[in-house]
């Protein structure tokens, strides 16, 4: 094969091979993208994008901002995207300084906020991406030239810019899962727009050879996408012997429902908050939190305070919604500590409207609980 030609009959031997992995790793198969493991693994991608538009607002920008750093920062905020509140973490770029500032993605863009002429070429750039209609492929070469060839972080922009056509990419991984699926097509240090719209071509014509082995009806450019990140992460796994189900702690592949996604959220979600806080310095001193029990016994002990509560707010008494694509994420189920300066275990927990929980920060559980009866009573006189 050459170039991302994809033959249908090494596909169909591939995707048996995809389906033996899914079952070893979570015990049950592949059905879609919308449950299982690609859900949980995957399902987070669109909700991130989201949330960075929201951060980018790019309907603001005009050509003034160019060279003020405004759109610099907005494009900085939308890559360091780290909120547990929403369970969401930026993964698709590698900017956390872990390794050392020279190794991170975006570091031509932080620099550039102190470097007025970088500063404005790079915004020149941006601008036209997002509001400029500049030539994309001109745009792509020469902010990979800027950023020495940080294929992710250039990737991930384009992502932001139109999920229809353009998707994220680790090259090391998706260069696995096109090696096991017999595409003749690397990425690894080529990061060039000639490369991206060939992967990107490589991707959409995936996508109807999964419908067509899955038995589904539609398959988008991102579930073309989950489908080969699944696959080198679980090859990756049986290769490094970690591919094993471990009994009581893998709970990947169950078929999940609206609440149950809920509840694999807020766990996911404590121990994110646990493992950011624990007395680090993040710009400001975060209180100590400790999780006192096993990840099982917190699912555990969350869908029995939703059966108590009746899956209702415990403390305004509003139905919760669970986690689906209609659903209002300000009335998501958000795990609350009773006593903030406590711990999560046992006796201080108690699920709260996700609104509810960011508006009631740290405050003391009975004082808030106070404020929102005088909240009450006024709308009970008006």
């Amino acid at each position: 094969m050459t170039g991302a030609t994809i033959n249908s009959q090494a596909f169909g031997a591939a995707f048996n091979r995809f389906q033996g992995l899914i079952a070893a790793k979570s015990g049950q198969p592949f059905r879609d993208f919308h449950e299982g493991l690609a859900a949980v693994w995957e399902s987070y991608k669109p909700r991130l994008r989201d949330y960075a538009l929201g951060l980018l607002r790019t309907g603001e920008w005009s050509e003034g901002h160019i060279g003020s750093g405004a759109i610099l920062n907005r494009v900085i905020e939308a890559i360091e995207i780290q909120d547990s509140s929403s369970n969401l973490i930026n993964n698709l770029v590698f900017w956390q300084n872990r390794f050392g500032h020279a190794n991170r993605d975006h570091r031509v863009l932080l620099e550039a906020a102190t470097n007025p002429k970088l500063r404005r070429e790079v915004e020149g750039f941006l601008f036209g991406l997002y509001r400029g209609g500049a030539d994309e492929a001109v745009t792509f070469d020469r902010l990979s030239a800027l950023t020495g060839g940080k294929y992710p972080l250039l990737a991930y922009l384009f992502f932001l810019k139109d999920m229809d056509r353009f998707m994220p990419i680790q090259p090391t991984g998706f260069d696995r899962a096109f090696r096991a699926l017999g595409i003749d097509f690397t990425t690894l240090r080529q990061s060039s727009w000639t490369n991206y719209a060939t992967y990107n071509a490589a991707l959409d014509r995936l996508r109807p050879q999964i419908a067509g082995v899955a038995g589904l009806k539609t398959v988008r450019l991102v579930d073309a996408h989950s489908f080969c990140w699944i696959f080198s992460s679980l090859l990756k796994q049986e290769g490094d012997g970690t591919l094993a189900k471990v009994a009581g702690q893998n709970d990947d592949g169950r078929i999940l429902g609206g609440r149950e996604k809920s509840i694999i959220a807020m766990r996911m979600s404590v121990e994110n908050t646990v493992k950011n806080a624990n007395g680090q310095l993040v710009q400001r001193i975060m209180k100590n939190k400790e999780l006192r029990m096993s990840s099982l016994q917190l699912e555990k002990v969350v869908a029995a305070l939703l059966d108590v509560q009746e899956n209702k707010c415990a403390l305004t008494g509003i139905p919760l919604q669970f986690h689906n694509r209609d659903a209002d994420k300000n009335l998501l189920p958000s795990l609350d500590r009773i006593d903030s300066n406590g711990h999560y275990e046992e006796g201080n927990l108690q699920v709260v409207c996700q609104f509810i929980n960011f508006w009631k920060g740290d405050s003391d559980n009975e004082e808030f609980k106070t404020l929102l009866m005088v909240v009450r009573d006024v709308e009970a006189w008006e």
